[in-house]
């Protein structure tokens, strides 16, 4: 026991890197899950993925026309150019021959191309690392990349309780939300907005696929486990702060990227989840089955 409280709390004193890292990460993580339900329940967590990938054309915009990397600038242009990429995925989905998931794969991926053909050609100066945009830096989180996490998740989150009750009500029912006067298509681009502005704070510490794994599997995994939104919510936290944490430990562990081990911490979360859920687990499911077959062919006296 002492062994395992003294591998625990090592780390915290090699340096300032691990409590920056935590902290970071946390707030990453539970803004991103938060929003990840919202996104889950109007069958929309594909689209964490698009916007996640947006928002690189984005940044690159924003130092062509100002030729800053500042992070308000950068923020800036992705919320622009995923807007932009957000109402091009709506228009497209909006056709009858054109398919939701269709639309959204056309969308991102032209984008993404974009803003890499303009990395590689217009802008080679401007320093931006693409290998950091895709998987973070955890363990080495600048001062840049902590300020821009530290200020914009909180309040999104903030935005989200303030505007609580027309996401919950408009991600349930669309015309029902219309009905009472919920503007919807405000609300539905605010969360867009608030997604790609929650990933593009998110990138330089955490990267791209971090960002996208931490929208879509804790809410995923919170809709195995909750029937209702609020529970729902907290399930998709809890998943998010234990990948996390459990995550940044077996990359220190292991010497590892620690975005890498905490997304395959989440997706060993959701597959028990998956598995033993208490309504909805596989296994569980099974049991109960057999359970009603033993019970159906027990003779009665």
């Amino acid at each position: 026991m002492m062994a395992l409280i003294e591998w625990l709390v090592a780390p915290w004193q090699w340096g300032d890197w691990m409590w920056r890292g935590m902290l970071t990460v946390h707030l990453v993580a539970i803004g991103c899950a938060v929003l990840g339900v919202f996104l889950y329940l109007r069958r929309m967590s594909l689209l964490a993925d698009a916007l996640a990938h947006v928002a690189l054309p984005g940044i690159v915009a924003a130092f062509l026309v100002s030729g800053s990397l500042d992070a308000p600038i950068m923020l800036a242009g992705a919320i622009v150019v995923g807007l932009v990429s957000a109402i091009s995925i709506e228009t497209l989905a909006s056709r009858p021959n054109i398919r939701s998931d269709a639309a959204i794969g056309i969308v991102f991926t032209s984008f993404f191309a974009v803003g890499v053909i303009l990395l590689s050609t217009v802008v080679r100066d401007a320093h931006i690392d693409t290998h950091c945009l895709l998987f973070g830096d955890l363990l080495g989180v600048s001062d840049r990349a902590m300020f821009l996490v530290v200020t914009v998740v909180p309040a999104v989150l903030m935005l989200v309780v303030v505007f609580y009750r027309w996401l919950a009500v408009s991600s349930f029912d669309l015309r029902f939300a219309s009905a009472i006067g919920i503007p919807v298509v405000a609300v539905n681009y605010g969360l867009m907005t608030a997604v790609t502005v929650t990933a593009v704070a998110g990138f330089e510490a955490v990267g791209a696929i971090l960002v996208i794994a931490l929208i879509i599997v804790p809410g995923a995994t919170a809709h195995l486990l909750a029937d209702r939104l609020i529970t729902m919510i907290a399930w998709s936290v809890a998943h998010a702060i234990v990948s996390s944490w459990v995550g940044m430990y077996v990359a220190i562990a292991v010497n590892t990227s620690a975005a890498g081990a905490i997304v395959v911490v989440g997706g060993a979360l959701y597959l028990a989840a998956f598995l033993f859920a208490p309504r909805h687990g596989r296994i569980v499911m099974l049991l109960r089955r057999r359970a009603r077959r033993r019970h159906d062919i027990t003779p009665t006296s």
